[in-house]
């Protein structure tokens, strides 16, 4: 997940901030899923591969509104995860980066896309139903404290809001959609909700999809890393104890075995199973994103079994060449290579990895990112810091040289380049406040 996570930051890099953030959850009431299962008197949860099924047919038709079709504006770029709820049903978090020219970018704007409005019924009855079926939270809060959402006499999702005769951005960047106390209400398990009470959507979408598809923007500045973090933050787990039926008296009492009475383990739904048994993606974004891998000199890694032997291992051509090394090459080979970082590389050019070389790029477009590490591994980390600014190199010398000056290790590089900071500032202030 957090590979997923840093290939995310990669495209927002590269392509700007997301805009638009989907949540697309399965209606097991589809006429779809209920024409299947009148045949043999079933209920929906009697057959998940049919509810799987019909749910991925639904979200390919509205990827493909979103980002060939250009439903809310033109997409340069999406990412979306597939999860699961603990009821079973399937839902979708997907993330929009529009092009410049389809942007939102004042409230007014954002009003042509998102509602958080009941519907008037006399003129929309029909979105006025879907409303009332699928963008309705709660009821919570005083009116029913016995909610599931409610936490120490709160909502935990903070309904009901405020009403707001405009959509206004709040002073952290936050968008408070318009809820009008001019107002069409809905009574729901006997209480009548307001606008309050709407999850915030698209009536075209809604329209077309009949099933909850909460439409939000996009916060452009304090909000991105958590919404990558949230769309790849894996699955939840539980802590399960086991424990005797019938606890039998002993003379000498068993010792406790921790290890083996907590077992961290996860569910697995029926639909989340026959949505791999069916090979369906979990995960997907556009464009590629390509990780880079990099090493020091001598210091690439080796793939052999136990079984081969040392020399022929030696020979193989994987010993001595690697994607790193022929970049190098590439910049000797290519002129527009040597105006490229390496992380920018794979925009122009394809590694080949058979043949071990870098050719020029025909079609399509990936955005590269450099593998992480940490720190503590010194020189690779100093070497990764002086891959994001080098351009062209055509040996690992010319990464550690600055200028017309040459380093010998690349921590030195990174100290002239200004990457790295020693102790001279705090010792100077130490002796100024002395």
């Amino acid at each position: 997940m957090d590979q997923l996570y840093f290939d995310g930051m990669a495209i927002s890099s590269a392509i700007g901030f997301p805009d638009i953030f989907i949540t697309f959850t399965c209606n097991p009431n589809w006429p779809e899923i209920k024409r299947e299962l009148a045949k043999h008197n079933l209920k929906p949860q009697d057959r998940s591969d049919i509810i799987t099924r019909v749910f991925k047919i639904k979200f390919d038709e509205l990827m493909r509104d979103l980002s060939k079709n250009h439903v809310l504006g033109k997409v340069l770029a999406y990412m979306y995860t597939i999860e699961f709820q603990k009821r079973s049903l399937p839902h979708a978090h997907i993330l929009n980066f529009l092009h410049p020219s389809a942007k939102y970018p004042t409230p007014a704007d954002t009003d042509k896309i998102i509602a958080a409005e009941i519907p008037d019924p006399n003129t929309h009855l029909e979105l006025y139903n879907l409303v009332k079926s699928h963008m309705l939270h709660g009821p919570c809060g005083r009116a029913r404290i016995s909610s599931p959402y409610m936490k120490n006499l709160k909502c935990s999702k903070f309904f009901p809001k405020k009403f707001n005769e405009t959509t206004v951005v709040d002073q952290n960047g936050y968008p408070l959609y318009k809820r009008s106390s001019k107002i069409h209400t809905i009574v729901k398990n006997g209480i009548s909700l307001d606008n309050r009470y709407v999850v915030p959507y698209n009536p075209r979408l809604l329209l077309k999809y009949q099933a909850h598809i909460n439409m939000e923007w996009c916060n452009q500045s304090t909000s991105i890393k958590y919404l990558f973090k949230y769309i790849h933050k894996g699955y939840d787990r539980i802590a399960a104890k086991i424990v005797p039926a019938q606890q039998q008296q002993r003379v000498k009492p068993e010792p406790v075995d921790e290890i083996k009475q907590y077992i961290y383990c996860r569910y697995v739904s029926p639909s989340e199973a026959c949505w791999r048994i069916f090979s369906f993606s979990i995960h997907g974004r556009k464009p590629a994103v390509e990780r880079m891998f990099f090493h020091l000199v001598g210091d690439k890694c080796i793939y052999f079994t136990d079984h081969q032997r040392m020399e022929n291992v030696l020979e193989k051509a994987s010993v001595t060449e690697s994607m790193f090394t022929a970049w190098f090459v590439a910049n000797q080979k290519y002129e527009p290579a040597r105006q490229l970082t390496y992380g920018q590389f794979v925009n122009k050019f394809v590694y080949n990895k058979k043949e071990r070389i870098w050719t020029l790029r025909k079609r399509g477009f990936t955005i590269g990112r450099l593998i992480w590490v940490p720190p503590t591994t010194r020189d690779l980390f100093y070497l990764r810091l002086m891959l994001t600014v080098v351009k062209g190199p055509r040996t690992f010398d010319e990464i550690r040289k600055v200028g017309d000056t040459q380093f010998f290790s690349f921590r030195d590089a990174c100290f002239a380049m200004g990457f790295l900071d020693d102790d001279k500032e705090f010792i100077g202030a130490i002796r100024e406040a002395y």
